[in-house]
């Protein structure tokens, strides 16, 4: 069975918004076993929709459609597909009751409007919308479907779950195959260091293997096809078990794994508490580690220490450091993780200083320079400590630097427990 999805939205066209629905969908699909060949992107026009729906509908036994299903005049997708297949709408008199309710019980006056969402295809059926006021609906002709679906995820997530996947596995059959994928995650080494390693493991059919890049990490997919979720599990184990002999280490995690959660659970683990001093990464890694839930059993404190008076003040870095290195410096970085430690009260402390750009940087110390340090108490030696630092030298804008400047933060934090 193959699909095709159409998101529908012409701010979708000038990059205002990112399609997120439609990798939601294709992952939904590729869980199901439906092959996704196409995916197309169109504004809000009429007839630029109606042919987008023709040619799908040609090629595809499975048609979603993303958006304008709204009240206002530009939401056309509905009527557009309704004059496309040639079936009739017809009003959906417990929709618009739904539609009535949903702003009686808010207390909100309702435009009229609002009722041009209410009408349901003579040859379908309706999908009702547990969030919002827009209903989907599912058009079915010549053994074929046009599944139409909002815009809003809040929206089109629950109508997808609740309706359009289990619509899709009867239509699917229980005999077809699933197609079912794992990600596996690593940390400290590049994509291209990654691929050497397991090069002869790219080229197998199925499970497929293939490389990906990531937020500041390279990635391998596993995917395979099989009769069955059982099957497909036993062919990705075998597969995984060998890249995991390759990379060893390296691999942190798999599927929506962070490397945060990974580093928050080794700390719990091993019973260490930790403490940061930012600079450059603006309180970027307390807010990754923060947004791990239980991550207060080990984060104690964060410092955003931006200017030199705070280094100074709030993390003890010696204003002698400071003049001979400068505040973009391993010495200064180590001052700065001994000092978050020792405030925090904590056993391992975190310091991180650079240059984001896009102005600042020399060229002694040009944008993307960025020093990590971690200070750590001797367990044998409780008043001993152990500091080292890392320089880096990452590309990109401001908000890349950031980011990679907090993953190698992550990074060095993990291998150190490691």
């Amino acid at each position: 069975m193959q699909a095709e999805i159409i998101s529908v939205g012409t701010e979708l066209l000038l990059g205002q918004i990112v399609d997120t629905n439609a990798a939601y969908l294709s992952r939904v699909l590729s869980s199901l076993g439906i092959d996704l060949y196409h995916r197309t992107t169109v504004g809000d026009n009429e007839t630029r929709i109606a042919e987008a729906v023709r040619v799908a509908f040609e090629t595809s036994d499975i048609v979603i459609t993303i958006g304008g299903l709204g009240p206002t005049q530009d939401d056309l997708t509905k009527e557009t597909v309704a004059k496309t297949l040639d079936i009739e709408l017809l009003f959906d008199a417990e929709a618009a009751e739904r539609i009535r309710g949903f702003f009686e019980s808010r207390k909100l006056p309702m435009a009229e409007s609002n009722l041009k969402q209410a009408v349901r295809p003579a040859v379908g059926r309706t999908i009702p919308n547990p969030v919002g006021t827009a209903p989907g609906a599912i058009f079915e002709k010549d053994g074929k479907s046009v599944i139409c679906l909002p815009g809003p995820p809040v929206e089109l997530i629950p109508m997808v779950t609740e309706t359009v996947s289990p619509y899709l596995r009867d239509k699917r059959g229980p005999t077809a195959e699933i197609i079912k994928s794992r990600v596996l995650r690593t940390a400290g080494i590049g994509e291209s260091a990654m691929e050497q390693m397991v090069k002869d493991l790219l080229q197998s059919g199925n499970p497929t293997v293939a490389p990906l890049v990531g937020r500041g990490e390279a990635q391998l997919r596993i995917t395979a096809k099989a009769s069955s979720e059982e099957i497909a599990d036993v062919m990705i184990a075998e597969v995984e078990t060998k890249l995991k002999e390759r990379l060893g280490s390296y691999i942190y995690g798999v599927d929506d794994e962070t490397l945060e959660q990974v580093v928050v659970r080794a700390l719990i683990e091993r019973g260490l508490t930790i403490g940061l001093a930012e600079s450059c990464t603006g309180g970027l890694i307390a807010d990754r580690i923060t947004n791990v839930p239980g991550s207060s059993a080990a984060f104690l404190a964060g410092v955003t220490s931006y200017s030199n008076k705070s280094k100074t003040e709030l993390l003890g870095v010696s204003e002698d450091i400071l003049k001979e290195y400068g505040a973009v410096s391993g010495p200064a970085a180590e001052a700065m993780a001994q000092g978050a430690r020792r405030a925090a009260g904590a056993d391992i402390g975190i310091g991180v200083t650079g240059v984001a750009g896009p102005g600042g940087g020399t060229p002694q110390k040009p944008i993307g320079l960025v020093y990590i340090a971690l200070s750590r108490k001797e367990d044998a030696h409780p008043a001993a400590e152990r500091t080292y630092s890392q320089e880096f030298k990452f590309s990109g804008d401001r908000r890349n630097i950031k980011q990679r400047a907090s993953q190698a933060a992550l990074i060095m934090l993990r291998n150190e427990l490691l």
